[in-house]
């Protein structure tokens, strides 16, 4: 390397390290989000191989029964074998032109292969874009209905069976734990699908109609994809049979009455009407068991936007709302806040997602990311010439008239503009703040808003069930500041417990009862904080853990589960019995650890996040989330917290873990190290990495033995060739995300930066000369290699290398 390119580089490097040091290193979440497998943005290809020579007929003769048969499936590079595939729909099966092999596909990753996931997810549906001439109507759907409620998300994959094309699918998420997991605290709670199981009952006994007081009824016009209905029943008793009087107190109980109307909207909106608010059908419950209460969330929802003839322009906002069949719309709508709320929220959606500006900025997007494909698909339903002319002309299937998307969208927004309750003033808000900024369950807490044209403004919070009203006041008594200077307050009562999670929201209405929210999602995804728990501290601290383990270690059944490793790193024996770990903040008691469990000093512990308890003492009641969750450690109290980690998204078998002898340095081990501290031990190289493993652009590792007096030896790998850069050594590791370079992964303040050239193979062998001086011995220093040529490579993974004596 010549000495001009090394000086070229440098300030680069240089201004680096300035940006980290000056960031002062602050800890981040162990493990950053990688993209989705529904990621919006990105079109992935799905490959499903079968062994059998009959598969299709086979798929066939399986389809009333829905039973699975294997075949192997390829995504991005990666095999999954034996995974479960069979037909899915109901009219997108049984309607398709006759000969038709554009058929829809759901495929199990664990049918055979217990535990197998692709980037986290079990269940995969692939939708044929029955309706759709376009392909994106459920995708845009989707995406809108998750700005206001729990949804499935959606996008765009190719599909090829035994290498031959079969074109575009859309790609919908199956609402299993999976995604349940992504929008509550637990995902434990109970499932139901409203729509018959057997297709022979009436639609509308899906719609949380009373039909007696016998679960076994319900099972003619319900799916139990998870529980035995006894809360169903009584979810739909309460809504249908409580006297009018009460109805406002007991619902919100067992019932997101926000979150069912924010579903009755999005629909009626988006002209769904094979839903509950017309069919009565294709609708999903979550019993939420963190609250108590039932959320409404959607799917199927392929003939939104007048796919299958639906879609009148003219629908009305209020439409089947009084009707004794739609009990979540005639019950609640009866109350002049409830309406108002429902006022408030339509209002919302038009203004934000309902116009072609917005909707057709999506179409036109998504068509743009699938058209060349589209074109070759020669198993779609419908022509190449329809999937653009749907756009903005009406095309026929048979008889069935399937509405240009721009025209009625367009006439939809103009009749909704012109509807008299969505035309009246409304209060404005702004500001929602609370105070003190870190509460503790000592202090009195307050929540504040700036309001304006309001005659009443309230405050809705909820530690656990349903949320609570408290009137605000600009009275200069609630936390306001002075009075009447526009800013309204109201302390939260009762006070939240050490820990507690706080939801909340503010609400305004005028003289005349018109609402207005803060903000405009109201419930869903409402503002939150936490009131503090007390800090301990313990010399036990979460060393490393794995959440998808499927070959670093078992346990004692000899399965490959989830792992925690606690270290002690005092100088005394401690025993844990009583303490607790968690990996939910509002429960810190979720697991305790048996007797004589006991951590010698220096000593690692290994539990199973399995949920488990059956298969020994240290395996623990909840399992991991490969998609990102916390860990917490706390004392006997269950109110004092000792040590905690919040991670992303995790990689199969790469553990995350802390450097040892830095407790706020997190890295990612492609080797992890379980029942060990997380060093070469007891000398030579230990790889450590970023905390998202995938941005990575290339490789460094130490080879050899390290010794005093000797060389200790590098080897860079797959960077761009023939660039100069640095092979940079430090006496402390680090932990900084610098985007696309990737991460920084030694203390910029104790580094020295050697130049360094890569091959035309983008190799280089950097040594380092080791003094021959017995004190560095045990020693450990930090490495890592930066190489960049103005558009790939970065910095590597880094190493650890420890002086052999």
């Amino acid at each position: 390397m010549t000495p001009r390119s090394c000086t070229a580089l440098r300030p680069y490097l240089l201004a680096i390290a300035c940006v980290v040091a000056c960031i002062g290193l602050v800890p981040l979440p162990a493990g950053a989000q990688t993209p989705d497998f529904y990621d919006l943005d990105t079109v992935r290809t799905i490959y499903l191989t079968f062994k059998q020579a009959n598969w299709w007929q086979l798929l066939e003769q399986n389809y009333s029964s829905s039973t699975d048969i294997e075949a192997d499936m390829t995504v991005d590079s990666r095999t999954y074998p034996r995974v479960g595939v069979r037909f899915r729909g109901n009219t997108s099966y049984r309607r398709l032109p006759p000969g038709s092999q554009k058929k829809s596909f759901n495929i199990t990753t664990d049918t055979f292969v217990p535990d197998q996931e692709v980037l986290g997810y079990h269940s995969l549906n692939l939708n044929n874009g029955f309706h759709d001439p376009t392909f994106t109507r459920e995708v845009v759907m989707y995406q809108i209905c998750r700005r206001y409620m729990c949804a499935p998300k959606a996008n765009f994959v190719r599909l090829y069976l035994n290498n031959q094309f079969w074109g575009i699918y859309i790609n919908v998420q199956q609402p299993n734990k999976d995604m349940m997991r992504e929008w509550f605290a637990t995902n434990d709670g109970n499932r139901y699908r409203c729509a018959p199981p057997s297709g022979g009952q009436p639609h509308n006994n899906s719609a949380l109609v009373w039909l007696g007081s016998n679960v076994q009824t319900y099972k003619l016009s319900y799916d139990f994809k998870q529980g035995d209905g006894t809360d169903l029943v009584h979810l739909i008793d309460v809504l249908n049979n409580t006297p009018t009087p009460s109805l406002q107190a007991a619902l919100p109980k067992v019932y997101s009455v926000d979150q069912g109307l924010w579903y009755c909207i999005v629909m009626n909106c988006m002209l769904q009407t094979d839903s509950y608010i017309g069919s009565g059908k294709d609708h999903f419950l979550y019993h939420d068991e963190e609250h108590d209460t039932f959320h409404h969330f959607p799917f199927d929802v392929n003939e939104c936007l007048g796919g299958e003839g639906q879609g009148s322009p003219t629908l009305s906002p209020f439409y089947n709302t009084t009707r004794s069949s739609k009990p979540v719309l005639s019950r609640t709508l009866q109350f002049s806040d409830w309406k108002a709320r429902y006022v408030a929220h339509f209002r919302t959606v038009i203004e934000e997602s309902f116009s072609w500006a917005v909707l057709g900025g999506l179409v036109t997007k998504y068509q743009n990311m699938i058209a060349a494909d589209v074109a070759k698909d020669t198993k779609k339903i419908y022509t190449t010439a329809q999937f653009t002319q749907n756009v903005t002309q009406d095309v026929y299937f048979g008889r069935t008239r399937i509405r240009g998307l721009k025209p009625l969208i367009e006439a939809r927004r103009s009749y909704l503009d012109s509807y008299p309750d969505f035309r009246t003033t409304r209060p404005t808000l702004s500001d929602l703040n609370y105070h003190p900024t870190n509460p503790k369950s000592t202090q009195t807490i307050y929540v504040t808003v700036k309001a304006s044209s309001a005659a009443k403004v309230t405050l809705y919070h909820r530690v656990k069930g349903p949320f609570i009203q408290a009137t605000m006041y600009d009275d200069g008594q609630h936390g306001d500041g002075a009075a009447n200077d526009g800013t309204f307050g109201a302390a939260l009562s009762p006070a939240p417990p050490p820990g507690g999670l706080v939801d909340y929201y503010v609400g305004a209405s005028t003289s005349s009862g018109v609402m207005r929210f803060l903000p405009k999602n109201a419930e869903h995804k409402a503002p939150w904080f936490q009131v503090a728990w007390t800090q301990g501290t313990s010399p036990i601290r979460i060393n490393e853990f794995v959440a998808r383990n499927s070959s670093t270690i078992k346990d004692e059944k000899g399965e490959y589960e989830d792992w925690i490793e606690l270290l002690n790193t005092g100088t005394t024996a401690v025993n844990l019995a009583g303490y607790h770990l968690t990996d939910k903040w509002e429960n810190s008691q979720k697991w305790v650890f048996p007797q004589n469990t006991v951590i010698q000093p220096g000593k690692t512990l290994i539990v199973w996040a399995d949920e488990d308890p059956n298969d020994g003492p240290l395996h623990a009641s909840f399992k991991l989330s490969g998609s990102g969750e916390s860990i917490l450690f706390f004392e006997k109290d269950g109110l004092t917290l000792l040590d905690s980690v919040t991670f992303g998204q995790q990689q199969t078998d790469i553990s995350t873990g802390r450097l040892h002898g830095y407790t706020s340095v997190w890295a990612t081990f492609p080797v992890p190290t379980p029942d060990a501290e997380n060093q070469p031990s007891p000398c030579g190289h230990l790889n450590y990495s970023a905390l998202d493993i995938t941005t990575v652009p290339f490789g460094l590792a130490g080879t050899g033995t390290p010794q005093v007096g000797g060389l200790a030896i590098y080897n860079v790998s797959g960077a761009p060739a023939s660039t100069p850069g640095y092979f940079i050594l430090a006496l402390a590791p680090a932990q900084a995300d610098l985007g696309a370079l990737g991460a920084f992964l030694v203390n910029p303040s104790v580094m020295v930066p050697l130049p360094l050239l890569t091959t035309s193979t983008g190799t280089a062998n950097p040594n380092i000369g080791i003094p021959n001086l017995p004190i560095l011995a045990g020693q450990s220093f930090y490495f890592q290699a930066f190489v960049f040529d103005g558009q790939a490579g970065g910095f590597s993974n880094g190493v650890i290398t420890r002086i052999c004596p």
